[in-house]
């Protein structure tokens, strides 16, 4: 133990000094005496006592004789020598209060701790919710406190967010506090602590004990959050629980905090963990509150020793009984995805048929025209009239129209395929871990590459389709242009360059 306030004390006075009147919390380590005598001390005794304190936390001395008060506050200003001063107008023989505090600051997420042991006993003298409430206040939003004891043998205590280390041990790295827990627990569970109070049972539960009274102090409070992740409801008033389990048998109980057995604690967190922790948290829970309800205390919380190994037998036995769904699940899936597979091999082979059947048509129109010039003039000559270049013009414009009505059409079946797709793995969500989905479904690998598929043919057919098209138009350009008297059309044109000439005489 810290001898700091006890030394200060003796610079002031020769009285006897009951460490019992120590007082310890977050804010401030205070003792007082009373005495009848009275020591002036030399100023360097008292720095080098001081020098003691945390940089973080400043001292007061008061001495209090007939309704005056004589003060010095360090870091405000006040200077210690004008303390002194005053001090030696104070009647030495008559009886006085000297008080010696240490106000303590939280820097960084870090609180000094002068005597763990008022410490301790403060923390374990809080009822229920005003420990609550204290590590509340201490986290002021953050996720990990520090109790930094100014005692450098001290054996470190930790949970996960909570750590109390000696003045010379490194400062610990920030985990992070369990929201997963937090978010999970609403739709499952109801306590009227989690809204004011955002606790996980990791919080409290040790990860490294030291044999002193925190052990005992944040088993019993890890064993309650831990009941309270698990449990249907928990009310709690001051230090009055009432609480309500529904298992192979329901069970409504009135406790005191105090009657909680902490024997139990390590089971209570290793099932709400295994709840927790992946899987489908519906099942596992509901499985956890049978086994439960038939091996505990209702009056302390007390656990069998083999409830945890109970539970975790009692799922496995639970999922080979749901094996043969499972199974039929993963089959009408997978011939859901076959489904699917033909649908996207079904959109491109609409495209294509549509490009194919129009093509064919003007095909047979152009053999058509040929056909019947030949039999009516014995060559296909002078086929390509200008009446026909038109109806063949109007053929390859129609195509044109039928490619953007399929390229809409294909468009729309995509969005389609896409909608299927995600109403498959909505379907599933409530009989399936979403992980489990992910792998069934190969990680949406066969919808994308299909998707892709679809996409790749649309765009080159596309592209044969307008090579086609302008390849045609090319052809009945040609063929009209070379049906054409080409003998007249030079003899106009050279009639015509003619009388400009003698116009311009």
């Amino acid at each position: 133990m810290s001898n700091l306030l006890q030394d200060v004390i003796r610079l002031f006075s020769n009285s006897s000094i009951d460490e019992n009147l120590i007082v310890e919390n977050l804010t401030e380590t205070k003792l007082s005496i009373s005495c009848n005598d009275l020591l002036i001390p030399a100023e360097d005794d008292f720095n080098r006592i001081i020098a003691e304190i945390c940089g973080r936390d400043s001292i007061n001395v008061s001495i209090v004789q007939n309704e005056n008060t004589w003060n010095y506050v360090q870091n405000a200003n006040d200077n210690f020598p004008d303390f002194l001063q005053n001090c030696s107008t104070i009647e030495p023989s008559e009886e006085k209060e000297i008080i010696v505090s240490i106000t303590k600051k939280n820097s960084e997420q870090i609180i000094s701790v002068y005597y763990v042991e008022c410490f301790c006993t403060y923390l374990n003298e809080l009822s229920l919710l005003g420990f609550l409430l204290k590590l509340n206040e201490g986290f002021n939003g953050q996720n990990l406190i520090i109790f930094e004891v100014q005692n450098e043998n001290f054996t470190k205590f930790s949970t996960q967010t909570i750590k109390f280390i000696a003045k010379s041990n490194q400062t610990p790295n920030n985990e992070g506090r369990d929201v997963d827990s937090l978010a999970k627990i609403k739709n499952l569970c109801h306590c009227n602590l989690i809204s004011k109070y955002q606790f996980t049972p990791s919080d409290f539960y040790p990860i490294t004990k030291n044999n002193t009274i925190l052990d005992e102090i944040f088993s019993r409070v890890s064993l309650l959050y831990s009941a309270i992740f698990l449990f249907d409801i928990f009310h709690i008033e001051n230090a009055t629980i009432q609480y309500r389990l529904n298992g192979y048998r329901t069970i409504n109980q009135e406790l005191n905090f105090s009657d909680i057995d902490i024997s139990s604690y390590e089971i209570y967190y290793q099932i709400y963990s295994w709840v927790y922790d992946g899987g489908n948290i519906i099942d596992k829970i509901g499985l956890a509150r049978n086994i439960l309800s038939l091996n505990f205390d209702k009056a302390n919380l007390k656990l069998s020793e083999t409830t945890f190994e109970a539970i975790k037998s009692s799922y496995k036995i639970y999922q080979k009984e749901n094996i043969k769904q499972y199974i039929e699940i993963r089959n009408k899936i997978s011939d859901q995805l076959i489904e699917l597979q033909n649908k996207a091999d079904k959109i491109v082979d609409n495209f294509v048929n549509d490009y194919k059947k129009t093509l064919l048509a003007i095909v047979s129109f152009f053999i058509s025209v040929i056909v019947i010039k030949v039999v009516s003039s014995g060559d296909f000559t002078g086929g390509f009239t200008k009446e026909v270049t038109l109806l063949s013009m109007g053929f390859l414009l129609v195509s044109l129209i039928v490619m953007f009505v399929a390229r809409w059409e294909i468009n729309k079946q995509l969005i389609r395929y896409s909608e299927f797709y995600k109403n498959l793995k909505e379907r599933h969500i409530d009989l399936l871990d979403e992980s489990d989905i992910k792998r069934i479904l190969n990680n949406d690998k066969d919808f994308n590459d299909n998707k892709q598929f679809i996409e790749k043919r649309r765009k080159a057919y596309t592209i044969l389709w307008v090579v086609s098209l302008v390849f045609l138009f090319i052809i009945v350009i040609v063929l009209y242009i070379s049906n054409l008297n080409f003998c007249e059309i030079i003899k106009s044109l050279i009639c015509c360059i003619k009388n400009m000439l003698l116009s311009n005489q």
